[in-house]
């Protein structure tokens, strides 16, 4: 299987008026690959030529996944992975098992009571009680999360480099987690993992295969 990867989808392409959502709906249609994952902060909502799974960051509007899902904002092979949740995806005998983790992380609102009635600045944001959802989760594959795991060097700790989410990493045990937010690319390894920090869209995207678990790098100026 191949599965084209986007990071954070900010602003616009370097040195034109182009926006980068504008890029990564010509990248669907364009790929030969079989769907999308995207690590939060898409930022702008559209309809796209492929299926395309992702969690939201902090500079996403929550409430846009209700008003996809209810019809209210009817956009096609826009696919929001909730919290906790498994994915499935499979292409003739092989299966991959996709799950991740909405928000980003920030200690003001990291204890708040899910079952509260939550300040909407905090929506963008994980509480604790997410991170509980997801321990239980086993053979994972792909994790999405929009933060980096603390303790492999990614930095900013605890911004970047989040000890809640180094606890999904060493507890869960998937093959591979990718990490929006940082907006660099970096690759680290625990004894059960590989982890990469993905650069922002208007830099580069990515092409995961399955057969190998091989990450290529692709300049956002050309298309693979």
């Amino acid at each position: 299987m191949r599965l084209g990867i986007l990071g954070d989808i900010h602003g616009y392409l370097p040195g034109s008026e182009r926006m980068c959502i504008d890029f990564a709906v010509q990248l669907t249609a364009a790929l030969p690959v079989d769907a999308f994952l995207q690590v939060g902060d898409m930022c702008h909502y559209r309809s796209f030529a492929r299926p395309v799974y992702w969690i939201y960051g902090n500079n996403d509007w929550p409430d846009v996944v209700r008003q996809v899902e209810t019809g209210e904002r009817p956009l096609r092979h826009l696919h929001h992975l909730k919290t906790g949740a498994v994915l499935t995806l499979s292409h003739g005998t092989e299966q991959v098992r996709i799950a991740g983790l909405n928000g980003a992380f920030d200690d003001l609102y990291y204890d708040l009571d899910p079952a509260a009635e939550r300040p909407l600045e905090s929506l963008a944001f994980f509480v604790r009680a997410d991170i509980e959802k997801c321990l239980p989760l086993r053979s994972i594959d792909v994790f999405l999360v929009h933060g980096c795991p603390a303790g492999l060097g990614y930095g900013r700790e605890p911004d970047h480099g989040v000890p809640a989410i180094r606890t999904i990493l060493e507890v869960v045990q998937l093959r591979l987690m990718l990490c929006g937010h940082a907006h660099f690319f970096r690759e680290a390894h625990t004894a059960t993992s590989t982890v990469y920090a993905l650069n922002q869209l208007k830099d580069e995207y990515y092409i995961l295969d399955t057969s190998s678990w091989m990450l290529t790098r692709f300049p956002s100026r050309s298309l693979a």
